[in-house]
């Protein structure tokens, strides 16, 4: 992985990130491809049916029941290794009028709360990583006490590696996005006693905002803070884009980034 990942995004969100200098992570549930939280979990799913036995039958049903209840703690901001890139101008850059935030990906692995990953495009790779995640289930004794803290604790571990797996893997059709994932797992405690919901090693309270009737939780990661490490290195200009570079430089540095090369598409897409 190169040290430049890009962001791709309007005008108005990149205006909102430089000024806030903060970056959204949010649930897994609400990418834009809904079909992508159940990739990995239909290849599961299908290697438990071919993995059941009548010795072993509850306890592979036990497992896929607390998975399937389980939904997974994970939210991700989506990057690109590739800086010009027409399908994320289209997608992701209002059509070419937006850009493309170069951060350096160096800067985000000073911080414990996010995994940086590249997205695995590979199936075979993917069935691997799920053979290997599985392994401790299938190697429990098959009469173990499916109630039992050790069942519990085990199968636990194994769902939070499938959903790890599942927030880096995407279907290999995706692949010419070169997708590179800040990901964030934090712990989420329904505690019933209490009447409350207890977060553990988040990166900041948990935020909402309303899309289309739809309320989509995220997290904030803050980049006020220059580390050793300088976070933007370069904005690519859409296609469309009508940024004034002069003008576009003056509202880096007022925010705090003044040596941030801005270049421009190489795209005739218009």
């Amino acid at each position: 992985m190169g040290n430049i990942i890009y962001h791709y995004c309007s005008v108005e969100s990149f205006r909102a990130i430089i000024q806030n200098k903060t970056l959204w992570l949010s649930s897994v549930y609400n990418l834009n491809d809904y079909k992508e939280i159940h990739w990995i979990k239909d290849k599961i799913f299908k290697k438990i049916k071919i993995s059941i036995t009548k010795d072993n039958f509850i306890k592979y049903k036990n497992f896929e029941e607390l998975y399937s209840n389980q939904l997974p703690n994970v939210y991700i901001a989506s990057f690109s290794e590739g800086s010009d890139l027409l399908s994320q101008w289209r997608a992701y850059a209002n059509d070419g009028y937006g850009v493309a935030i170069g951060f350096n990906s160096e800067y985000f692995k000073e911080n414990n709360l996010v995994q940086t990953s590249t997205v695995l495009y590979d199936e075979k790779a993917q069935e691997k990583q799920i053979d290997l995640i599985l392994e401790p289930l299938e190697k429990l004794d098959d009469n173990i006490d499916i109630e039992s803290t050790e069942f519990t604790k085990i199968c636990k571990s194994i769902i939070t590696d499938i959903n790890n797996l599942s927030a880096k893997s995407k279907n290999e059709l995706f692949k010419e996005e070169q997708e590179v994932r800040l990901i964030h797992t934090p712990k989420i405690i329904d505690d019933k006693e209490k009447k409350r919901f207890i977060f553990e090693d988040n990166l900041s309270q948990m935020m909402f905002r309303s899309v289309c009737g739809n309320l989509i939780p995220y997290f904030e990661l803050k980049f006020d803070k220059e580390k050793e490490a300088p976070v933007i290195l370069e904005i690519i200009k859409g296609p469309k884009n009508k940024f004034i570079n002069e003008e576009a430089k003056i509202f880096l540095s007022n925010n705090g980034f003044y040596s941030v090369d801005i270049k421009s598409s190489k795209s005739s897409y218009r």
